[in-house]
């Protein structure tokens, strides 16, 4: 038995229903079900052939998709590895006595489990550690609007609303097609490496873009077991019909031999039904064990390494019925105690150099954060080091005035002429001169080696290079102040000595403003 993985990296909101949905919410299912492989596969070898509506009378169609391959369910994948559904046998400490809250233990190692709960959702494990896997999902509003009046209106008539739950973009799952080498050879030169797809609900508006990639024929893993008992954990649902899963199970195994029995078994109920969106109705539902149920196998004889080659193949073909879409799939599992920890999250690669039009728009951004945190530190500094002093002394507002009318509207020059019509009046010595001598400042914005300067020094030797680079600096002083990275501001390729004439006369232009403000 070999198998080929796929890949499914989601690149836009994507819904996959679940069938059990409220009416005005549709929620979504946290893995790609392989029904849903099987569609993307079969809609791209149906449009690449040409085969409209007679796909049925191809053969090499219902090779592939009716035949011997199975299209087994995608599950997020991690750092540590593709996760799967959490076994319903594995229990996590709650409070129980003599156990650490990260402790894991399965129900199958015969302890007492008293201060223990069933883990939910799905998991990965690594050695005897096991993390939890968060499937990133979020919920956007949406307004109903079936009419064709409606939709030209842009608005429902009744005001109908609904809700979709979806996957959010950025995250990879990892399934897998299962079957003989030939057929897997034969499957994998029908399809490009990888596939550009829309898949799930609404995949003709903004949902469910996806891009598919098809890895190589490997040979699917050795079993390991030793003594009489071998433990399954089912790694998609196994649709029952009438029957119980022990029914189900026990006449999947006859094959590997007659001294098997089943011991104890862990297992939820679900119903399964899916939507044929060519006839445009609803599958009849059909009662299912869920993935992650668990079963433990007894052979009297004991497991040989043959019976357990014969097992693999068993579990990796399906138990059940409707195998070619991935149900009844069941893995080998070692029950075990296990530490929980976090999952680890993955190291971004290191960005070095933007496109062009990345690095326009960045510096677009960049500049505007720039300016904006040098007009938070102008308030800060008005707030700091004039309020006081003006309440205090009353000093009229007026000279904020006549200073930022000095300023101009010339972004590229006005700081400049701030500077020069303040030098003039202190050589001048007129009343204004007074005004500003009353304010002291202590700061770094400037050329002067006394931190201490009053407000006309300040502007006369104010330095529009320091303040860039205090911008451009990462602050811990305020939380308001934006953090920029130095790595961005070389790959954005700023000109510093430019954008400092501009944030200079921004600073001032604020630094004025908030005075005439103070009550």
């Amino acid at each position: 038995m070999e198998q080929v993985k796929v890949t499914i990296t989601v690149k836009s909101p994507t819904l996959i229903a679940n069938s059990s949905t409220a009416g005005v919410l549709t929620a979504t299912r946290g893995s790609m079900d392989g029904r849903i492989l099987r569609g993307v596969f079969a809609s791209q070898f149906i449009n690449s052939h040409n085969l409209g509506k007679e796909a049925h009378k191809n053969q090499e169609f219902m090779d592939l998709f009716y035949g011997d391959l199975r299209f087994v369910s995608a599950y997020k994948d991690t750092v540590k590895g593709t996760s799967f559904p959490a076994p319903l046998s594995l229990q996590k400490c709650k409070n129980a006595e003599g156990y650490k809250s990260d402790d894991v233990v399965d129900f199958y190692t015969g302890k007492d489990l008293l201060g223990f709960k069933g883990i939910k959702g799905f998991i990965v494990q690594d050695g005897k550690e096991c993390s939890q896997v968060q499937i990133e999902t979020a919920i956007k509003l949406h307004m109903s609007r079936s009419l064709e009046q409606e939709r030209v209106q842009g608005r429902s008539k009744e005001g109908n609303i609904f809700n979709y739950e979806y996957l959010e973009p950025n995250q990879v799952f990892v399934g897998a097609i299962i079957g003989p080498k030939e057929s897997l050879e034969t499957f994998v030169r029908q399809f490009p490496k990888a596939l550009d797809c829309y898949i799930g609900r609404s995949r003709r508006t903004e949902y469910g873009h996806c891009v598919v990639e098809i890895g190589d024929v490997e040979t699917v893993p050795s079993p390991v077991c030793n003594g009489n008992s071998v433990y399954v954990r089912l790694h998609t649902p196994l649709l029952l019909g009438n029957e119980s899963i022990a029914t189900v199970v026990n006449r999947s195994v006859e094959i590997i031999g007659t001294d098997i029995s089943l011991g104890a078994i862990f297992a939820s109920y679900q119903e399964e039904q899916s939507f044929n969106s060519i006839w445009g109705v609803r599958s009849t539902s059909e009662s299912a064990a869920s993935a992650g149920s668990t079963i433990e196998l007894v052979k009297a004889s004991g497991w040989t390494q043959d019976d357990l080659a014969k097992l693999q193949d068993l579990l990796y073909n399906g138990m059940g019925t409707r195998l070619q879409e991935g149900y009844g799939q069941g893995r080998l599992w070692v029950p075990g105690e296990f530490k929980m920890v976090k999952l680890g999250e993955t190291n971004p690669t290191k960005i070095t150099s933007l496109h062009t039009s990345t690095q326009s728009i960045a510096k677009k951004v960049l500049e505007k954060q720039v300016i904006l945190n040098a007009r938070l530190r102008a308030a800060h500094d008005v707030n700091t080091y004039i309020k006081r002093t003006m309440q205090t002394k009353s000093i009229s507002r007026h000279f904020a005035s006549v200073l930022l009318a000095e300023l101009g509207t010339k972004h590229d020059c006005g700081h400049k002429q701030l500077q020069a019509f303040v030098a003039q009046t202190k050589e001048d010595k007129k009343v204004l001169e007074k005004n500003l001598r009353e304010f002291h400042l202590d700061h770094a914005y400037t050329t002067s080696e006394t931190k201490r300067v009053n407000l006309m020094d300040y502007i006369i030797d104010f330095d529009p290079n320091a303040l860039v680079a205090a911008c451009l600096a990462k602050s811990g002083e305020s939380g308001t102040y934006y953090e920029i990275p130095a790595e961005l501001v070389d790959m954005v390729g700023i000109n510093k000595h430019k954008l400092s004439n501009i944030v200079a006369y921004e600073y001032w232009t604020y630094f004025f403003r908030h005075i005439r403000k103070i009550k």
